[in-house]
């Protein structure tokens, strides 16, 4: 069962001073393109939950010491959780007000606590038809409820993104202004089309982007800002990528990095990567782009699906009755897709299923071994700046103690180039710290603190390093701040609540573990550190 949605459905949360045009304001006069627009997942990949018809039906799901329930109720999309385990923490309930992704694979829920947005535990799973974990919880035994929903990633899903400065996953409310993606992603600002063209200046230039017009760099890189993830997306010094504007070359704002292959792998987001690898993409060089297959603006009726990309393929190929060849079991009507591009589970994904566009010969392509060497897609020059961030950030995330190695000479070469880089400062910082050089670490996490101020690493570290000299007063500063920026941050809140109690801050303390078990109802320490505090 694949969802439906709600087609009033620009999301126009408008508030005042927003400068974004609205998919609403480009239907009054391109009505029939925003009708069919309004259809495609990139238009339904987020909005209020509420939006979502027919509800989800509720069911539970099982993980290592917990169980959740999911589903829909007259209050809207919620989900609970209880343990199985004597001592436990009983039954709790989370709403779930915003969802991501359109249904055409999965949807997954939002859930705010005090207006920072944090990813559910548990996801919709359109080809099943039931609710599972959400990709990577699988590993927890616990109710894992604060992984950081981030502005780079909520862009890819929704816009007119309204992150609050200075932390790392506040939002105002609404989060967003307008639910999927804006055409403004992919045709820039149109707030000069529109005013000229409401004031009937025909005969000025239009002042919104075609893509089709662009140069194949340019033109490749709208797709690619979202399409185009590699296993990890290090942002250039002094970019963000969510700051691209279409028109621009993305490779100026960010750099793709994956394991070196000897073919592709199915991801959520490798589409662009497998492209590069098939021999079609690259025998017709910049011609063939994703353009040439897929109208961003509609989609084609079910029953119409493979005519439409067979007639794509016979653009280029001779025509072929391949279904003659096949045994009638298998006969698929010269659909060149079932063959040529197959779906295949993802691998960054359980229940879930991706497009192979490496279009390979054989219909049952091997899986390729990777090896632990990582290469930058389509770049010219790495600097030692970004090869040791992708190092570093695939390290911490896979505990790979040869990756933090790597990392770790590259980044000492690069903060000597670059002595202010936040990004190279945090991770330079932690790999100082886990070898105990904490005099160097200090360091680096002063100047990070100076340079950065949305980094919660800095100030938890020094929050640390204040404690241990015995300064509470700096400690409590210190944790305070990274609680603003960041405030799941459950050991933070630990230490804070002994440095607040041991200089007879019982009540703050008292309020610092509850919030913290808020976040995880089963955190050990925030229970037992409350059952010591007086009454």
């Amino acid at each position: 069962m694949r969802p439906a949605f709600t087609t009033v459905f620009a999301l126009l949360l408008s508030s005042a001073g927003a400068a974004a045009v609205t998919r609403a304001i480009c239907a009054e006069c391109h009505a029939s393109i925003a009708s069919t627009y309004s259809l495609t997942p990139m238009a339904l990949s987020s909005g209020i939950s509420g939006s979502i018809a027919p509800a989800l039906k509720s069911s539970a799901v099982a993980s290592a010491g917990f169980s959740y329930k999911a589903g829909h109720d007259q209050s809207g999309y919620f989900f609970s959780f209880e343990g199985r385990e004597q001592g436990s923490a009983s039954a709790e309930r989370r709403e779930l007000p915003y969802f991501i992704g359109s249904g055409a694979a999965a949807v997954s829920f939002l859930m705010s606590v005090d207006r920072f947005l944090y990813e559910a535990p548990v996801t919709w799973y359109s080809r099943i038809g039931t609710w599972g974990l959400s990709p990577g919880y699988e590993r927890y035994s616990y109710p894992f409820l604060t992984r950081a929903v981030v502005p780079r990633c909520l862009s890819c899903h929704a816009s007119g993104i309204q992150a609050i400065g200075g932390t790392q996953n506040g939002y105002a409310s609404p989060p967003f202004l307008e639910g999927g993606v804006s055409c403004e992603r992919c045709h820039g600002a149109g707030e000069l089309h529109v005013n000229r063209m409401r004031a009937n200046h025909s005969g000025q230039s239009s002042g919104i982007l075609n893509p089709v017009k662009l140069e194949p760099e340019r033109r490749d890189s709208i797709c690619a800002q979202c399409h185009l993830t590699g296993e990890v997306l290090v942002e250039k010094a002094g970019r963000e990528h969510r700051a691209f504007v279409p028109g621009e070359n993305l490779n100026e704002y960010s750099i793709a990095f994956s394991r070196a292959r000897s073919g592709p792998v199915t991801a959520v987001t490798s589409h662009v990567e497998d492209l590069a690898q098939s021999r079609c993409k690259q025998a017709s060089a910049s011609r063939l782009w994703c353009g040439t297959c897929h109208n961003a603006h509609a989609l084609p009726a079910r029953e119409q699906k493979a005519e439409w990309f067979r007639a794509k393929c016979l653009t280029c190929h001779a025509v072929k009755n391949c279904a003659a060849k096949l045994s009638a079991r298998n006969a698929v009507q010269d659909n060149c897709v079932t063959c040529h591009m197959p779906k295949n589970s993802a691998a960054d994904a359980q229940h879930v299923v991706s497009t192979d566009h490496s279009i390979p010969r054989s219909p049952v392509p091997k899986r390729p071994a990777a090896a632990n060497t990582l290469v930058a897609f389509e770049q010219k020059a790495i600097t030692s700046r970004d090869l040791g961030l992708a190092y570093a950030i695939l390290a911490v995330r896979e505990q790979n103690t040869v990756f933090s190695g790597r990392a770790f000479e590259l980044l000492k070469d690069a903060v000597g180039k670059a002595p202010d880089d936040p990004q190279v400062l945090s991770y330079l910082a932690d790999l100082y710290k886990k070898r105990s050089d904490d005099a160097k670490a200090v360091e680096l996490y002063r100047r990070l603190l100076q340079g950065d101020p949305a980094d919660s690493s800095a100030p938890a570290a020094l929050g640390a390093y204040a404690m241990e000299r015995g300064n509470y007063d700096e400690a409590i500063r210190f944790w305070r701040d990274a609680l603003r920026k960041s405030p799941a941050l459950l050991l933070v809140r630990a230490n804070l609540a002994v440095a607040l109690q041991r200089t007879g801050q019982t009540v703050e303390a008292r309020t610092v573990l509850n919030k913290a078990l808020e976040f995880n109802p089963n955190f050990k320490a925030a229970r037992d550190l409350l059952g010591k505090l007086p009454p």
